[in-house]
């Protein structure tokens, strides 16, 4: 059975998303005891917040026409993958054990949860794509991708250092 689903409630989730990002962030920035470790962690919490401007505005530009439009995915393969993300949204804090901060015993933990979630996000948003029109952004989700994949490789060299 094919799907619908529309471009505003695909950006509420990426804004969901990046304010769970910040305040993992945030939470991890407060338990760190290293100052890089601390500095990185409050970045990382202050690309997300430029991130939920971004959807914001995203949200924000979608004309009444186009923001409640329903997209058809006859093979259900996007919406099965969105629903997925919807049901446990990336960096859901505090209700989920696999990504509560207060789980992790290491700072090599955090680092490697935080990975975890910013690989998910480059899938969710490179996903997301298929249903950004040009005229509304598309470009800004490839910029968006394309920030997450420096978060990767940010974490990725710390994880590196500490192991």
């Amino acid at each position: 059975m094919s799907q619908l689903f529309n471009a505003d409630e695909i950006f509420k989730i990426g804004i969901q998303i990046e304010k769970n990002g910040r305040e993992f962030y945030l939470a991890a920035a407060e338990k760190s005891v290293d100052a890089d470790l601390k500095k990185l962690f409050t970045e990382l919490a202050g690309w997300e917040s430029r991130h939920i401007v971004l959807f914001e505005d995203f949200r924000s530009k979608l004309p009444a026409t186009i923001k409640n439009e329903n997209v058809y995915d006859p093979e259900n393969n996007i919406h099965l993958y969105l629903k997925s993300v919807a049901d446990n949204t990336v960096f859901i804090k505090g209700s989920n054990k696999a990504t509560d901060i207060s789980s992790c015993k290491s700072a090599v933990e955090i680092l490697e949860k935080a990975l975890a979630f910013e690989k998910e996000s480059v899938v969710f948003y490179s996903s997301m794509k298929a249903i950004v029109p040009d005229a509304l952004g598309k470009s800004d989700v490839d910029k968006l991708v394309l920030e997450e994949l420096f978060h990767v490789g940010l974490l990725t060299k710390e994880v590196n250092k500490l192991t």
